[in-house]
């Protein structure tokens, strides 16, 4: 836990206090909801969904319903806020609408080392002190640029042998750089 999620990681510690039971977390594709989301559901026994906002609005409906009757809180998780989500019954809408929201925003840089480490540990690597202030400077913070700068950091390191270090992070920053500039 870092500044970046702090309230999030609060927020879920106190299900008991939610209106009407609910809470629906956004953000962004590997930001940590469906790794927050396993321990609420292993502290709270409560109900969670995942990509939410990909799911019928019955089926949102009924797993309301479902908290509710059970007397059990729930978590709805998404990368899209709630006005994207399409929902066409009236109930629901407002439901949803009266429900406590949070997002969580980009990473902060602590958060960006401790995914950097965390990526590189369950590979039985490190990085390199040097190699995270040097991309602390220059990336873009991003959970997705985080994610794609561990891949290819890891491919480089495998590719030349070498450990994670600053020479790695500086060859991966100016291939993703090369990489976007040919999107534009």
């Amino acid at each position: 836990m870092t500044a970046a999620n702090a309230e999030v990681h609060r927020h879920l510690g106190n299900w008991q206090d939610w209106v009407h039971h609910t809470l629906i977390l956004t953000g962004p594709e590997g930001c940590g909801k469906s790794t927050m989301a396993a321990a609420f559901e292993t502290e709270s026994g409560g109900l969670c969904l995942d990509d939410a906002s990909e799911h019928e609005d019955t089926e949102l409906f009924h797993l309301w319903n479902r908290a509710n009757s059970e007397h059990k809180p729930l978590l709805l998780l998404s990368s899209k806020l709630v006005s994207e989500w399409g929902i066409n019954l009236p109930d629901l809408k407002s439901r949803l609408a009266a429900s406590l929201h949070l997002e969580i925003g980009p990473p902060d840089q602590a958060m960006i080392n401790g995914l950097f480490q965390k990526y590189f540990a369950m590979r039985g690597l490190t990085i390199s002190e040097d190699a995270l202030r040097y991309l602390e400077k220059r990336m873009v913070r991003s959970y997705a640029m985080v994610r794609q700068l561990a891949q290819k950091m890891d491919a480089l390191a495998i590719e030349s042998k070498k450990p994670v270090n600053l020479a790695i992070a500086k060859s991966a920053l100016v291939f993703l750089d090369d990489d976007q500039k040919v999107d534009i």
